[in-house]
């Protein structure tokens, strides 16, 4: 049995304070340090949520009104998949799933808050987060030298100790010793993209209630409208499509209003960590896994991370059938969030190797149920609410095919 008086945060992205905001809210009791470099480099894939976004932001004591306009937000009603299926066949992918179009989840908006997320703006995020949780956690702004014996060797000279540790440093996952994982290539394609804020030219054609994942010979480009600006990105895999010709692409996609030299590149091994929760070291973030951008599932697990640690450590201690249950519970939201993604590529028919090899993708067990239901006339089963994904989700898409 462990005991827990002192929480200490690694890292300064939005995994970092997203998880320092719902702690502090909801477990007072404990005293929280959080501790990043002088200047941060966060990766900034995506910006965008599923449902479960607002009710996370009030469980950390942030309504609605006080962080709307404050981190540039604007509604996500569902995904529009251009092209995705084959040439000329779209799907969309709506939140409220008795919806067929956009059109029909617009007017849905209006009687149903829970069924929308949204676009924000990452960097925003974070800054709002920080002015409101200044008085609650205390800060230091200094690189991690070394972490020994339970203590942190900051790089001004500090030593942090704590009894329980959170690695939100990203890819690297500096503060875990041993790593169990579980390398995703049999599962998923995409393993970079090329991306870049892009500005509007025409506000109100550009400023759509959802976002866009369009298909393309090679990969497939995201477009995600926040209140200033659009953030775009093109991805791919590294091994079908060269960097420079990817940047050339997104640029041209773009008609030139993003330059190929100005592009941020992210290539990431897709993966998870099967030891998310090892000893007093708990990873959230990236440097937990990593799946890609599609179906926006990163900041959604962040957030279950965060959410399944004050489940485990409300009582103040933790032992080892805590790490067991938190490891097996991210084990989960990870496979069927791994699975939903797997499907998008299974299904398409578009030619050429990027799609070839997505179609070679390892079926999972959840899709082989799901078909198997609908061939058999049934209606979509909705899962337990440990899933982001139900069963109507999944029945969205395989009645494409």
């Amino acid at each position: 049995m462990n005991g827990i008086k002192d929480i200490v945060i690694v890292g300064g992205g939005s995994s970092a304070w997203l998880t320092a905001a719902y702690l502090s809210n909801q477990l007072q009791k404990f005293n929280y340090t959080i501790i990043d470099k002088e200047i941060g480099t966060p990766v900034g894939v995506g910006e965008a949520t599923l449902l479960n976004f607002e009710r996370f932001m009030e469980l950390c004591g942030f309504p609605l009104s006080e962080w709307y306009e404050e981190i540039e937000a604007t509604d996500k009603l569902g995904i529009e998949f251009p092209n995705w299926i084959e040439k000329g066949h779209h799907v969309y992918h709506p939140f409220n799933v008795r919806t067929e179009n956009y059109q029909e989840s617009l007017k849905k908006r209006l009687d149903d808050s829970s069924n929308v997320a949204y676009h924000i703006n990452c960097g925003l995020l974070t800054t709002f987060i920080q002015n409101r949780i200044k008085n609650k956690v205390k800060f230091i702004a200094s690189e991690v030298v070394s972490f020994e014996n339970d203590k942190l060797f900051l790089k001004n000279g500090e030593t942090i100790g704590g009894d329980l540790f959170i690695d939100c440093t990203g890819f690297k996952s500096i503060l875990k010793k041993k790593r169990d994982r579980v390398e995703l290539r049999n599962r998923l394609i995409c393993d970079t993209a090329v991306a870049s804020h892009v500005p509007y030219i025409n506000e109100s054609a550009e400023k759509l209630p959802y976002v866009k994942c369009e298909a393309v010979d090679e990969g497939w480009v995201w477009t995600i409208p926040v209140k200033s600006r659009m953030g775009s990105g093109f991805l791919f895999n590294r091994n079908i499509t060269d960097i420079e010709k990817a940047k050339q692409f997104l640029s041209n996609y773009w008609s030139g209003r993003v330059k190929p030299d100005d592009l941020k590149v992210i290539d990431w091994t897709p993966y998870y960590d099967k030891n998310i929760w090892d000893n007093n070291v708990v990873s959230v973030g990236l440097s937990a896994g990593f799946i890609e951008p599609l179906e926006s599932t990163s900041l959604a697990l962040c957030m279950e991370g965060a959410y399944q640690i004050s489940k485990r450590i409300v009582k103040n201690f933790y032992n080892n059938r805590d790490i067991d249950i938190y490891n097996k519970q991210m084990e989960i939201f990870f496979n069927n969030s791994i699975d939903f993604v797997n499907m998008h590529y299974i299904i398409s028919k578009r030619p050429g190797k990027f799609w070839e090899e997505g179609r070679k993708l390892d079926k999972s067990d959840s899709m082989m149920y799901y078909e198997n239901n609908l061939k058999e006339n049934l209606n979509g089963h909705i899962l337990n609410d440990s899933d982001f994904f139900t069963g109507n989700n999944w029945k969205c898409w395989l009645k494409q095919i």
